[in-house]
């Protein structure tokens, strides 16, 4: 390659793969992953320059200062990022660390300190001249900030909902995709303001703010938070359906109500209402849509506030357990063995209807985590085999205090030989993968169940390593054909990354049997071996 004998030629070349590589590692808008991927990007290309000289006190030193600015960048990303009197010391820093610590001869150059020196000025006088550039960058960023971003929460603002809500639309219509939307408002927030002042109410908005998306995020990057009134919010989940979101709003509502907001030493408390509802086949614009999700709203609020009502329906989510009967039904679950065997028992709750005098599948409810383990305990008594199948929400299995009851349990005198607790939502992978950790070291194992059709594929890619088994469910009135080829391609996926494959809905002899012929299928479930049952009456 031309130059390699030390020519200016040669200094410019190496001077813009690193001049790259730099400028990459000071945006400030990078997640810790792709951070990371950018540092390693900077270390292979500074490890080849000292090649056969890994020993040497240079390597050493440089690897030293590299790895230290690397992570005061990372911890100081927002005040350098737009900041071009940061970037360019830090940029320049950089290149002096490079250039005057590599060996007499590297990559094939002849490095003296007369040529790192004039590399270094090259290298600054590059940076230098990308300043206007930069700059004016950085102020159509804050121009763009400023028109779609709320000033006092943080979150985007009603002008960035509108033009979202279009786009997420229209892709939705094209592409017939779901698209759940959820607006809330925060209870007698007037009352705040009334007894603690604005500031306090102020305060008290972006800390909400804050929790929503903190709330959100953990489920999806895509998803967002907007403030779209006073004290009102709207979340957007493109892609996804109301029964697979509704568990992220709970998440939220619950996450609120059990918070204590500060202000000058004063405890505040609030609630939320929320309502739900998603695309439906008739929606002519996003504005039907809000309008339903603003109604159920409203219903939420007639009903008593601190609530999620879902397409006008208002759920049970507050734990009754003192004052209605709960129950844990058993189902079993199958091995696909000859003949198929019992080797699990999915828990199932169920709430005893005084009127009707019969137990009833429960609307969305909450129960606290001791009165589950108690319901799990009860259960377990009469159960035929140890092994139990536990739905868990995501926010529940993020919570640690509740995974170190569960640990409890499952290790105590009456607790299972083995426990799976089944996910039908993925948090981000940051979040996943310490308590998948956790619960794998305790013994627990993790199914993610309900991945639904192929279009969750690259949503969950990333995750399955921190799973040890999928489950797939089969839907009350299939498409024979098109059920078929899911089957196939989530069991083909499960045999290839050695996971657990349960398929659930079996519901007669004819599905029965085409599983059996599955080479993939290592569990069945379904009303085909017999209904959920009380455990003193299961078989």
């Amino acid at each position: 390659m031309a130059g390699y004998a030390g020519s200016v030629n040669a200094i410019l070349y190496h001077n813009i793969g690193l001049f790259i590589l730099i400028l990459a590692l000071l945006d400030e808008d990078t997640s810790i992953w792709e951070y990371l991927i950018r540092c390693g990007l900077l270390i292979n290309m500074w490890c080849q320059y000292y090649v056969n000289n890994f020993v040497q006190w240079g390597f050493i030193v440089s690897m030293v200062v590299l790895l230290v600015t690397l992570v005061l960048v990372r911890h100081y990303r927002t005040k350098i990022g737009p900041n071009f009197r940061y970037r360019l010391p830090i940029a320049v820093f950089l290149a002096a660390d490079f250039w005057f610590t590599l060996p007499s001869r590297p990559a094939g150059m002849v490095v003296t300190p007369g040529i790192a020196a004039g590399a270094v000025l090259m290298f600054f006088l590059m940076k230098l001249s990308t300043g206007r550039q930069q700059r004016r960058f950085f102020q159509n960023l804050a121009t763009e900030h400023l028109a779609n971003y709320d000033e006092l929460t943080s979150t985007k603002n009603f002008t960035a909902y509108q033009k979202d809500i279009f786009n997420h639309f229209g892709v939705a219509r094209t592409g017939k995709q779901p698209l759940t939307v959820a607006t809330l408002d925060i209870d007698h927030f007037k009352l705040v303001n009334d007894q603690y002042g604005h500031l306090a109410g102020n305060q008290v908005l972006a800390k909400v703010a804050q929790a929503l998306k903190e709330i959100v995020h953990q489920y999806g990057e895509h998803y967002e938070v907007y403030r779209t009134g006073g004290e009102e919010f709207t979340v957007i989940f493109p892609n996804s359906t109301v029964k697979e979101t509704f568990q992220i709003m709970a998440h939220c509502w619950q996450a609120i109500r059990t918070h204590e907001f500060d202000y000058d030493k004063q405890t505040i408390k609030v609630t939320i209402s929320s309502g739900m509802t998603e695309l439906y086949a008739g929606d002519r614009s996003p504005n039907d849509i809000y309008k339903r999700a603003d109604h159920s709203l409203y219903i939420s609020k007639q009903n008593g506030r601190d609530t999620i009502t879902v397409n006008g329906a208002t759920q049970q989510l507050q734990d009754d357990s003192n004052q209605v009967k709960y129950a844990y039904f058993v189902r079993g679950v199958y091995a696909d063995t000859t003949p198929v065997r019992r080797i699990a028992e999915e828990l199932q709750l169920r709430r005893y209807d005084q009127t009707a005098q019969q137990w009833v599948l429960p609307q969305q409810h909450y129960l606290d985590i001791d009165t589950r383990i108690e319901l799990m305990r009860t259960a377990l008594l009469n159960t035929r085999t140890q092994v139990l199948v536990k739905a868990l929400p995501v926010a529940d299995f993020l919570n640690q205090a509740i995974a170190d009851k569960i640990v409890a349990f499952i290790n105590g005198p009456d607790g299972p030989n083995q426990l799976y607790i089944e996910l039908n939502q993925i948090p981000a992978l940051q979040v996943l993968v310490p308590m998948a950790n956790f619960y794998h070291a305790n013994g627990i194992k993790l199914v993610l169940s309900q991945i639904g059709t192929n279009r969750h594929f690259t949503k969950i890619n990333a995750s399955l390593d921190y799973f040890d088994g999928i489950k797939f469910t089969v839907a009350a009135q299939p498409d024979q054909m098109k059920a078929s080829k899911e089957i196939k391609f989530w069991g083909t996926l499960a045999a290839s990354r050695q996971l657990g494959f349960s398929v659930d809905g079996v519901t007669d002899q004819r599905l029965f049997a085409w599983l059996r012929q599955q080479s993939f299928t290592n569990f069945l479930q379904g009303d085909y071996f017999g209904q959920a049952q009380l455990p003193l009456l299961a078989e």
